[in-house]
């Protein structure tokens, strides 16, 4: 088994707090982490599973027998640069080398959202392959964030 780590968004689920984190345990939520920002309650998941088509699969129904529902898979979605920088473990300045393509191998994904405002967001799933590609990230990384993406087509 391979632990891998994702984020479920939950919907609406601010007013539920108080007894999120029993209700949560007793769904089978035990690996996961319950956090808020500005009243968005998300949920991050250190979670065991053969693959991590599993891990978010499971980790999603598991929420879903709590009552609460989805409204994204993190590592399926967008990211900032600053982001990038965080998941993969380097530096804002290295990240910005690739997007420039002034250091590394080039062809780094372009962005998909945020042009007009100045505030590029790329594809994660595709930057987590190009890092992967190039010794940047490890598979888990890149696979969990296939995985998420492909979930997240099919089921949110």
């Amino acid at each position: 088994m391979i632990t891998y780590f994702f984020t479920l968004v939950l919907k609406s689920a601010g007013s539920l707090l108080a007894n999120i984190e029993d209700t949560l345990y007793e769904a089978g939520c035990s690996d996961a982490l319950v956090c808020s920002f500005n009243g968005t309650v998300y949920l991050e998941f250190d979670r065991q599973a053969k693959s991590p088509q599993e891990a978010i699969t499971l980790a999603i129904e598991n929420v879903q027998t709590a009552g609460l529902s989805i409204a994204s898979v993190q590592e399926g979605g967008v990211a900032s640069m600053a982001e990038i920088a965080s998941r993969s473990k380097l530096t804002r300045a290295a990240i910005n080398n690739y997007i420039k393509c002034t250091r590394g191998p080039g062809n780094f994904p372009e962005p998909v959202y945020g042009l007009t405002s100045g505030s590029p967001l790329y594809s994660w799933p595709d930057v987590a392959v190009w890092l992967h590609q190039h010794g940047k990230v490890n598979h888990s990384v890149m696979a969990t964030s296939k995985a998420a993406q492909d979930i997240s087509l099919k089921r949110l």
